[in-house]
């Protein structure tokens, strides 16, 4: 036991002779120099995934625009047996439909532009279909109605569609 007692002593005294050293200050600055140039590039690819996520939510945005003003538009030109549109003449930015339902109820549906906003009022009831139109021309050729739209995306891209539908009723 006091062998081992006179070790330790001997091992402090040593240590306390020839102290372990620390880091330098160069050291110290380099590695805080390597942290921070790691810590800049994964933030910098971070706000790059970021802006990509939106960049395509933009396009997603701008393409539901299209598709919802679409579908009302189909579903009401499938019952319309009337529309303002005269066959063959020049594409307009607005459109009337009319039609009578099984009850003998006259209904009345307009698309239009009101500022960047395509609107549509059915029975004096209006909603905004889409709200970054940039164009919206409706031309009927035949039972054939057709609605040429262009919707901007916020980051300034554009998606345009052509949609057709078929009167029923005319």
């Amino acid at each position: 036991m006091a062998r081992l007692l006179r070790q330790a002593i001997t091992q402090l005294n040593a240590r306390r002779r020839n102290p372990v050293r620390g880091f330098t200050l160069v050291e110290v600055v380099v590695a805080l120099g390597t942290l921070a140039m790691t810590f800049g590039m994964i933030g910098n690819s971070i706000f790059q995934a970021l802006s990509i996520q939106r960049y395509w939510e933009d396009d997603a945005v701008a393409t539901r625009d299209v598709r919802h003003a679409g579908s009302w538009f189909s579903g009401d030109a499938l019952f319309a047996d009337a529309t303002s549109l005269v066959d063959g003449a020049a594409a307009v930015d607005n459109l009337t439909l009319n039609w009578t339902d099984g009850l003998g109820v006259v209904h009345t549906s307009v698309y239009a532009i009101s500022g960047s906003n395509l609107t549509r009022t059915t029975d004096g009831v209006e909603n905004i279909l889409s709200d970054r139109v940039v164009s919206a021309d409706f031309s009927l050729s035949g039972k054939t109605l057709t609605l040429q739209i262009e919707v901007v995306a916020d980051r300034g891209g554009t998606e345009s569609s052509t949609l057709q539908a078929y009167l029923r009723m005319l």
